[in-house]
């Protein structure tokens, strides 16, 4: 009987391994960013009056209701406040900023949500005031951050990865990516370049286990032609609950075999 519990236990924890290395690519949206809550091009507020250089997510599967609109904000923020390493861009209204909206969306990256990007609808239901295809851009030398917030769930993610879309309106521009989990001690991860072409950009983060990430992109546009556009920016962790449900399923089988094998014992 203990050979075969034992027997048992290698081929679940076989199974575990593998769901392990094949769920990583099973991925759900910790928090997502369209752009599209900026009253329009080059105007960094969201309600027509005040300006701002903080901005919360608007998409998230964990959003109770329809994976976008209010609710996703308790997952996610942008900071280019000078919070977590990110610049300080004071947002006047003079269109004078580092980092602004820009009119146009991208279509790279659309469908990371279970609600792609840009469903204004859904958010105009849940209470978004503005809907607007725009996204960011980088006007002159900054560093922005956005954090994903998995600590209300709660949930710990690893594995963590960003993905976006990306261009610039002509020539190449190098973005720099930075990750932390404490939004204090940051690793360089990777560099993308943009060029002229709307694609899609998919960082791998990091392995360690955090209840936050933060995401740091890094822009220093050569000079006012070749300025940086961003859109549709991710923050995905894979799928939770995998590897304990197959604990749990292994935990089972083994409470099960040694019941049998006392009861094949007493009979």
């Amino acid at each position: 009987m203990k050979a075969r519990l034992l027997a048992i236990a290698s081929t679940i924890l076989s199974i575990v391994a593998f769901t392990s290395i094949a769920g990583s690519a099973q991925a759900y949206l910790a928090a997502g960013w369209d752009f599209s809550q900026f009253l329009g091009d080059g105007a960094l507020t969201i309600d027509g009056s005040a300006y701002q250089n903080t901005l919360s997510a608007n998409y998230s599967d964990l959003d109770p209701t329809f994976g976008a609109g209010a609710e996703s904000a308790a997952f996610g923020t942008l900071y280019f406040n000078g919070s977590f390493g990110s610049t300080s861009v004071s947002p006047t209204g003079n269109l004078t900023e580092e980092f602004l909206p820009t009119a146009g969306s991208l279509t790279s990256n659309l469908d990371v949500p279970v609600v792609s990007f840009d469903a204004f609808t859904v958010l105009l239901d849940e209470g978004q005031l503005f809907s607007n295809l725009l996204s960011m851009v980088a006007r002159d030398s900054v560093s922005v951050v956005f954090e994903a917030d998995l600590s209300t769930v709660p949930e710990t993610g690893g594995n963590w990865s960003v993905s976006f879309g990306g261009k610039t309106f002509e020539g190449t521009s190098t973005v720099g990516v930075d990750f932390s989990t404490d939004g204090s001690s940051y690793a360089i991860v990777d560099s993308v370049i943009l060029d002229g072409s709307d694609a899609q950009f998919v960082v791998n983060l990091g392995t360690a286990p955090s209840e936050t990430a933060f995401v740091r992109l890094n822009f220093d546009p050569v000079d006012a032609n070749q300025l940086p556009i961003i859109d549709n920016v991710a923050i995905s962790v894979p799928e939770p609950g995998t590897v304990s449900q197959c604990f749990a399923v292994m935990i089972s089988l083994l409470i099960c075999g040694r019941a049998r094998g006392a009861s094949a014992k007493s009979g």
